[in-house]
């Protein structure tokens, strides 16, 4: 009876996924698994892989990635720098036009810009401008006089930028939302509403965004008016919001997803099938750990918390190895002074291998004139994914390690966050993937001036020192030896505590060709995609 009662939730679980999500339009279509709810699909205040892949789609950037990661020209056909490396110049490409026909100009991308910077906006990707002339101070308030910023439309079709210093990766930062142009017509318009929904802003990009339905899917069609039209081959690009990897893979099943990340346990059922594919995505997961807690502020118990977990376990058992081994911040597969950053930074764990974690823990536990029973700590992961599955086997880590129970909330990725940004959490489980391809898209979120996305709090005096260095430097060896000593120092501090990086697991329609799956910038992109009926 029990059987029977179980198959009839799974089939009414099954029709309850069908019916709530509508089927893959006919015709030159691609649907694709989004996973969660964008936080928001307004450029200037996105945060989320979900956003970012969207907005990337249907607003124009100055620059994109190819196929390589390479930079190419986009809403800029050109650009060059001054000799000092301070002064860059773009020439906007002319006859590009919104998706309401008006002409995309220069003072649009310095709209957008102007706007990300406000204070009033709140952008959190705004220290990624910081780079410009007197970005921070009018971003912090202490300069309200936007003239002094160092961004100018020199006229409709040229953008100059003027950095405070040399900064080698700038225009790798590019790429990323916050840099986005802002139709004022649009924005004055839908005033407080404006891209709250697909109707509420205008499009430059490859697709115009036609429906939004929150928690459900994101609809965009082809833009006719956009510059390259003529080699976008996908006429309607539907984003699916499907939390759950199991009614994801039956969606799949039934080619009403053209692509999606599947379950670890799944992944066993697709070996050797050209469906399936791997890519080590740059996405690096970790823990993060509120010392307003007077328990975790001892950094002796934060350390045994962390050493406790056995992380080749975890990838091996956990993850069924999609996944690597966290040794730092920073994922492999990021470029260093000479090869591979992560190699050459090394195993920032491996001096800890020997040490002995229940006495570390007592330790700690005995500066603070507690016992393990006395400790009740509250762990939050979100619904995604292997993060309920990963948060049990945490437990049993420090349950058998350390003796303590730890608390479990699971929550959906946007409320995760927003409690995280918020303090409103003791341990979190947390996930980074990288915006440019350089070290610092790791290491500059934990800089003491970050506010939301160093959550912890983390402060440091030497760290900062480390990472303005690196900032501006112009040697190469120079910027990563700085880099390396920062990591050092934020691993050993176990604020935050490094888990293991992903490896993507995804099914991909054999019929969907050109599509990019990267670890930086928008992480699956479609600009190039066709798909044969």
């Amino acid at each position: 009876m029990k059987k029977t009662f179980l198959i009839f939730c799974l089939i009414v679980s099954m029709l309850i996924v069908s019916c709530g999500k509508s089927a893959k339009p006919a015709g030159n279509s691609v649907s694709f698994n989004m996973e969660a709810e964008p936080t928001s699909l307004d450029p200037q205040l996105l945060t989320d892989m979900s956003g970012i892949f969207i907005t990337s789609m249907t607003y124009e950037s100055l620059v994109r990635l190819n196929d390589k990661n390479e930079i190419v020209p986009s809403g800029a056909e050109s650009w060059t720098k001054s000799d000092d490396g301070k002064v860059w110049t773009f020439k906007i490409r002319q006859g590009m036009k919104w998706s309401n026909g008006d002409p995309l100009t220069a003072k649009d991308y310095f709209n957008g810009i102007k706007r990300g910077l406000d204070p009033k906006t709140g952008s959190e990707y705004s220290v990624l401008a910081y780079y410009i002339e007197n970005a921070e101070n009018y971003n912090n308030g202490t300069l309200k006089d936007f003239g002094q910023v160092g961004i100018k439309a020199k006229d409709d079709y040229t953008l100059e930028f003027t950095l405070s210093k040399p900064a080698p990766f700038f225009l790798k930062t590019l790429i990323m939302p916050v840099y986005f142009p802002v139709n004022e017509k649009a924005l004055a318009d839908n005033g407080e509403g404006y891209a709250t929904e697909a109707g509420k802003s205008v499009y430059s990009g490859p697709f115009i965004m036609e429906e939004w339905v929150h928690d459900n899917k994101v609809v965009m069609k082809k833009n006719p008016n956009y510059w390259n039209a003529q080699n976008i081959k996908v006429d309607t690009l539907t984003g699916l919001i499907v939390t759950d990897f199991e009614a994801a893979t039956n969606l799949f099943e039934n080619k009403e997803l053209d692509l999606t990340k599947i379950s670890v346990e799944k992944m066993a059922n697709f070996e050797g099938k050209p469906e399936l594919h791997k890519f080590p995505d740059g996405r690096v997961y970790y823990l993060g750990f509120n010392t307003s807690n007077p328990v975790l502020k001892n950094k002796k118990v934060r350390q045994a918390l962390s050493l406790a977990i056995d992380r080749k376990e975890l990838v091996n058992s956990i993850l069924n190895g999609a996944g690597i081994i966290g040794s730092g911040i920073v994922s492999n597969g990021t470029v260093g002074e000479k090869g591979d950053f992560r190699e050459e930074a090394g195993d920032l764990f491996a001096e800890f291998a020997n040490v002995n974690v229940k006495q570390v823990f007592e330790e700690g536990l005995k500066e603070l004139n507690m016992t393990p029973a006395q400790v009740k700590l509250h762990l939050l992961v979100d619904e995604n994914g292997t993060g309920k599955k990963e948060a049990e086997f945490y437990q049993s880590q420090w349950k058998d390690k350390l003796g303590i129970d730890v608390e479990v909330e699971v929550l959906t990725k946007k409320e995760r966050i927003a409690r995280a940004k918020a303090g409103e959490f003791e341990i979190v489980r947390y996930a980074w993937g990288p915006d440019y391809a350089d070290p610092m898209t790791y290491l500059e979120m934990f800089h003491s001036k970050v506010k939301d996305l160093n959550f912890a709090k983390y402060a440091d005096p030497k760290y900062d020192e480390l990472v303005d260095l690196a900032k501006v430097n112009q040697d190469n060896k120079t910027r990563m030896d700085a880099m390396k000593q920062a990591e050092k120092l934020l691993s050993d501090d176990f604020r935050y505590s490094v888990l293991y990086y992903e490896v993507g697991v995804y099914l991909i329609n054999p019929k969907l060709k050109g599509v990019v799956i990267r670890s930086v910038g928008d992480s699956i992109d479609f600009y190039n995609a066709s798909i044969t009926k």
